[in-house]
């Protein structure tokens, strides 16, 4: 089959340009300036443009809330579980009420004190209609309203219970100072912290420009902090678009670190020895969602569970990921990710076999095959060869390569029947952080609509028992397998990289810490 080269020929001529002295090499005196004074240079793809991680679902915004934010709770990069961080300790007086403890002496980056009427306004903003923040669904569709019952004591009163309340408290929120929000004459202001921010996180805004962030270690930030004492004086943050200048940056010594390099373009630039390419695991998996319901061709062949699973057969998901991700990357065979609390792997699983998926297809009433257009809005070289594969068992396969917006708008007006998938699930190790994105009527990725998967996954969600959350959601799974409603084809591989002069860990969830990275 014929594979698809993501392009480097920029980065290798950049690393030409860097051995013949053309660029500053890491380990000149502007790099080691920057090691002198304490000060990490990270680029990001994408420009950040707004300091308020309420507003933005960018995984940049994600990257930099941990850096100026500290929400209730904090995933812990070894055991992967939702740990006290603003919080102290926690009680449910019901499955539906639940009092939290906070800790005393955490200050806010102008140095008031944090307490419960800044926590319980952070609350009721999000799940205020009139914030529209774009977490307001999320958590309004759990939690009734946060109350003061002491200091440091919030009740927070709960529609229903929520399994993932405390990974909730860790990334769908923010805590703000009481008022951030509203203005002296009682108006309301949802970009009040658009462009300056005052937080509790373990770094500072200093600096806000379109194309870099300057943060400033907090002096006040708690010892105690399961996040620990950051090791760097001050970050800053480069917004640099294009992926192989990001390489040439590493190579001279402009930056420090960097992410989601394509494979083939992270190997070039690391190949002179200048700089490492790390790979990580990643939460992201990546699939096809099909039109089982007929939402948007009714009686059309993605109905018949036969054609569903031919298209599981079709597609050579080892060769995928030996070819094209590499990496950390891996066949996925679940509709979730392997390390996800609850992801069952005893599923119906389908293997590479194009004669197979063709002896389906004419049983189907299909020997001829059908004509099938693919939407997806990333990994193009992935698309293509996906569409190759197809055509190779009859199916007449085509991509329609857009922007996400597109894909978003066309999905919702039921445009498509068939798009190629991807979600991270803000990195929450649970299969209750993408299974109900899916699979839950109310959601406009559901090309399913499975009565019986819904109430699966809604019971899964429902509970606070861990044993019985696992067998809701392996029955949810394995029905998702047989009935072959996605097309599950690889978890993302993370790849980083970064100057020979710092070290960091990947973590296991993929999610960036980059308070962790220290000097070599």
């Amino acid at each position: 089959m014929k594979f698809f080269r993501i392009g480097a020929h920029r980065v290798l001529a950049m690393l030409a340009l860097a051995l013949c002295g053309g660029l500053t090499l890491v380990g000149s005196p502007a790099a080691l300036a920057a090691k002198s004074d304490n000060t990490l240079v990270v680029a990001f793809p994408r420009e950040v443009t707004t300091l308020d991680g309420l507003y933005s679902r960018s995984r940049e915004n994600d990257v930099l809330g941990l850096l100026t934010d500290d929400a209730l709770y904090y995933v812990d990069p070894q055991t992967l579980k939702a740990v006290p961080l603003a919080a102290k300790a926690h009680k449910f007086i019901n499955d539906t009420t639940l009092d939290v403890e906070l800790r005393e002496g955490i200050k806010f980056h102008d140095g008031s004190e944090m307490t419960a009427e800044d926590v319980a306004y952070s609350f009721n903003w999000i799940v205020s209609p009139e914030s529209k923040t774009l977490f307001s669904a999320r958590i309004g569709h759990w939690l009734k309203n946060a109350e003061v019952r002491g200091k440091y004591l919030v009740r927070f009163n709960m529609k229903q219970p929520n399994a993932l309340v405390f990974y909730d408290f860790t990334y769908y929120s923010k805590i703000r100072k009481k008022g951030t929000y509203h203005k002296a004459d009682g108006s309301l202001d949802p970009n009040a912290a658009t462009r300056a921010i005052n937080s509790t996180g373990p770094y500072r805004v200093t600096e806000f420009t379109a194309d870099r962030i300057t943060l400033q270690r907090f002096k006040d930030y708690r010892g105690d902090s399961a996040k620990g004492r950051p090791p760097m004086e001050r970050i800053i943050i480069r917004s640099i678009p294009d992926q192989s200048t990001q390489a040439a940056e590493l190579m001279s010594g402009g930056v420090h670190w960097t992410f989601n390099i394509p494979t083939e373009l992270a190997e070039d630039a690391a190949r002179g020895g200048r700089v490492r390419l790390v790979h990580g695991p990643s939460m992201r998996v990546e699939f096809l969602v099909l039109d089982a319901a007929g939402m948007v061709q009714p009686k059309g062949p993605l109905m018949k569970k036969a054609v569903r699973q031919a298209l599981n057969h079709a597609i050579d998901r080892a060769a995928i990921v030996k070819n094209l991700v590499k990496g950390t990357s891996q066949v996925l065979y679940s509709a979730c990710n392997p390390v996800q609390f609850g992801c069952a792997q005893d599923v119906k699983k389908y293997d590479y076999n194009p004669a197979l998926a063709k002896k389906l297809l004419a049983e189907a009433g299909y020997p001829n095959g059908f004509d099938l257009e693919l939407w997806s809005d990333r990994e193009r070289p992935v698309n293509e060869a996906i569409v190759h594969q197809l055509n190779q068992v009859g199916v007449r396969a085509t991509l329609r390569f857009v922007k996400p917006p597109v894909l978003v708008k066309a999905r919702n007006e039921k445009q498509v029947p068939a798009y190629y998938g991807s979600i991270g699930s803000f990195s929450i190790p649970d299969a209750g952080a993408i299974v109900p994105d899916h699979f839950l009527p109310e959601s406009d990725r559901n090309f399913s609509q499975d009565p019986a998967v819904a109430k699966l996954v809604d019971a899964a969600n429902s509970t606070y028992d861990p044993a019985k959350r696992q067998q809701f959601f392996r029955d949810a799974l394995r029905r998702i397998a047989e009935e072959a409603y996605w097309v599950p084809i690889l978890t993302f591989s993370a790849n980083y990289l970064a100057s020979n002069d710092v070290e960091f860990e990947p973590w296991k969830d993929g999610m960036e810490r980059l308070f962790q990275i220290r000097w070599k």
